[in-house]
């Protein structure tokens, strides 16, 4: 078994400790995380695993003002000594920024001076903690190397972005990629015309525990009524997530009447058979499913819920073969294979539904952060940016779902929860969330369509407060960047 160690400093704040404990071991060519046993005993931070191999670590760290990411530490050896937990950190998060500055540099991004000053400054900080025996100062040299990589960081991938747009506006052509918002109940009439200037298509939501309260017994008016609103504004409509493999959309019959997987995936089928038949001629492109890459309960394991992913492609393209179907992946970093051990990472599922001959239009990736218990941790754009190429290595065409709380959820006791973009959770700091991260994604042509993972708040939602709108429909400032953005780049 691989044991690394850390020795923390004694300046942590012991509300801490416990967030130390969601570290976990990474490595691989997909740099996904392997099965980690984590624990801490007085000030060493404990982690084992089975494979020998060297590998890093992802560990949640406070990040000042940008907020509070799962921050990698360098590659490390095993070792029977523990390592500096802040110097690995920093050493870690300062030569990715090197890294990447090199590599796109090389590749033709125009690098400033802005930039090449925050990279001296932040190896320079890192530097000075090896010349100082002052505990304290160290500490500090080493949390400030941290702070400016990221800072650099973040000015990188804001300028990769802007290159990228002013390339592709040289031919004055919107880009053709898909920006739209789930919309889970009907929205007023009244804003019929600011989803036609925010949106250039459509998503109708679903939720099977609503809709099948029993077994048999369906209920489709709110999604008639919010299919509805969307063929209103005249826009092309995708149907879906028609299955989310959540206990917030799962129904509760489902699993005391499926003690078999084929039962699980027959009532599955049926429902998803029942919903494309439906609204067939009226949605063409649909996300069949979403999230059985993660799912565990009850425990058929990873193979078995892969097939039946297979199996309702099938089953979408016997309705009728000209169908767009969709299979969605959340969770896309992999933490959940952290803490128990999984045979396939997402990136792997996804490898296999690549490889499955299912004819799928567009793997959906789901980058939903700092929401719980549904979503991410929270990253920096330059760690979701190296997610997205990676994805994009299977040669399939990606669509991403996105989203950002605008408030803390229920049960959660901090902003700290999963996370957070700039120390909070707010309007505020969704809105700039949204527009970051939207842009980053329509940098990325092989990405093409973004999806907000919800039009408007719904305390029924996997994602309840990370809505465009209030439940009372009034706009959060995240829907005027959708505006702003589609008004900028898109058709």
């Amino acid at each position: 078994m691989g044991n690394i160690s850390f020795n923390i400093f004694d300046s942590l704040d012991k509300t801490w400790e416990k967030e130390l404990l969601k570290s976990y071991f990474l490595g691989g060519p997909d740099s996904m995380p392997f099965f980690s046993n984590v624990s801490k005993n007085k000030n060493i931070l404990s982690l084992k695993k089975e494979e020998h191999d060297s590998c890093f670590l992802n560990i949640p760290w406070n990040i000042g003002s940008h907020g509070i990411f799962m921050s990698p530490t360098s590659t490390l050896p095993l070792s029977d000594s523990p390592y500096s937990l802040l110097m690995e950190l920093a050493r870690g998060k300062v030569n990715q920024f090197r890294n990447f500055n090199a590599d796109w540099e090389f590749s033709g991004l125009k690098i400033n001076q802005d930039i090449r000053n925050q990279l001296a400054k932040s190896t320079l900080e890192f530097g000075k903690a090896f010349s100082n025996n002052d505990l304290s100062q160290q500490e500090k040299s080493l949390q400030n190397a941290i702070e400016f990589a990221y800072h650099g960081s973040d000015t990188l991938i804001r300028e990769y972005i802007r290159q990228i747009f002013d390339i592709r506006h040289q031919d004055n052509q919107p880009f053709e990629t898909g920006l739209s918002a789930k919309v889970s109940k009907p929205f007023p009439a009244s804003l019929t015309s600011k989803m036609e200037q925010s949106f250039n298509y459509m998503q109708v939501g679903f939720n099977w525990k609503n809709i099948e309260t029993s077994q048999g017994i369906f209920s489709w008016s709110q999604v008639d009524q919010a299919l509805e609103s969307c063929l209103a504004t005249g826009m092309e409509v995708i149907g879906g997530p028609v299955i989310q493999m959540t206990k917030e959309s799962l129904p509760e019959w489902l699993t005391a009447s499926s003690s078999t997987a084929s039962q699980y995936a027959t009532a599955m089928a049926r429902f998803l058979d029942t919903a494309i038949r439906r609204y067939n001629g009226k949605i063409h492109r649909w996300i069949i499913c979403s999230g059985l890459n993660v799912a565990t309960e009850p425990a058929f394991g990873d193979e078995t819920y892969f097939r039946i992913a297979c199996k309702l492609a099938e089953i979408a393209k016997q309705i009728h073969s000209s169908l767009e179907i969709i299979i969605g992946v959340t969770q896309p970093w992999g933490e959940y294979t952290a803490s128990k051990k999984r045979a396939f990472s997402p990136f792997i599922f996804t490898d296999n539904l690549c490889r499955a001959g299912l004819n799928l239009a567009a793997i959906d990736i789901e980058i939903v952060m700092g929401s719980s218990p549904n979503g991410s941790f929270c990253r920096d754009m330059l760690e979701t940016s190296k997610l997205l190429d990676l994805y994009a290595v299977l040669g399939i065409p990606l669509t991403l779902t996105l989203g950002y709380p605008s408030i803390k959820n229920q049960g959660e006791l901090g902003d700290s929860e999963f996370g957070n973009w700039k120390g909070s959770k707010t309007q505020a700091t969704q809105a700039d969330w949204a527009e970051s991260f939207t842009s980053l994604a329509l940098s990325k042509r092989f990405i093409q369509s973004i999806h907000w993972v919800e039009l408007s708040d719904d305390s029924s939602s996997d994602f309840p407060n990370c809505g465009l709108f209030d439940k009372d429909w009034q706009p959060k400032a995240s829907f005027s960047c959708m505006e702003k953005l589609r008004k900028t780049h898109l058709r």
